[in-house]
């Protein structure tokens, strides 16, 4: 589906379309830059963000890594947490329950810059210390699950009590 009028200049095209094009651009061994959508990268990257990334070459990857892959015919944006197997076990910052499991041909590239919408400038998150700021950030899952319910049912107290 595409729209174009002349007051508004933006194309809307399928994420099939989106990101064959994503990956023509990354086998002539280019870089792309592509925008983030959802939330499931937060608190670390937010819905709009942008990321550099490099095509994955079957390099071995780096724990805490963001990476694009294929999940089950869509594709996700998410973090490598480990592997069990053969296959790589990636997890949404965002996320406190779902995994994904994928094979090393399903995963697309790598993003090494961040670029945040508002007040920052670049972040390097291909290094050491952004991969474990976000490691520490996933094994907190449990904990922040915890608290989330103690959010809820403190709320729903609240709101009967009015």
């Amino acid at each position: 589906m595409s729209e174009n009028t002349s007051d508004n200049k933006t194309r809307v095209i399928s994420n099939e379309d989106y990101f064959a094009e994503v990956q023509r651009i990354l086998r002539e061994g280019k870089e792309v830059r592509i925008r983030v959508k959802g939330n499931s990268m937060r608190p670390f990257i937010r819905d709009g963000d942008t990321v550099l990334l490099r095509a994955y070459q079957g390099q071995s990857l780096a724990l805490g890594s963001n990476i694009l892959a294929k999940d089950k015919g869509k594709f996700v944006f998410h973090r490598f947490i480990g592997k069990k197997n053969d296959l790589y076990i990636l997890a949404g910052d965002g996320n406190l329950v779902l995994r994904e499991y994928v094979g090393a041909t399903d995963i697309i590239a790598i993003a090494y810059i961040h670029y945040p919408q508002v007040g920052e400038d670049a972040i390097n998150i291909d290094r050491t210390w952004a991969r474990i700021l976000g490691l520490g950030w996933y094994h907190t899952r449990l904990l922040r699950r915890i608290l989330t319910k103690l959010k809820l049912i403190n709320s729903s107290k609240n709101r009967s009590n009015k």
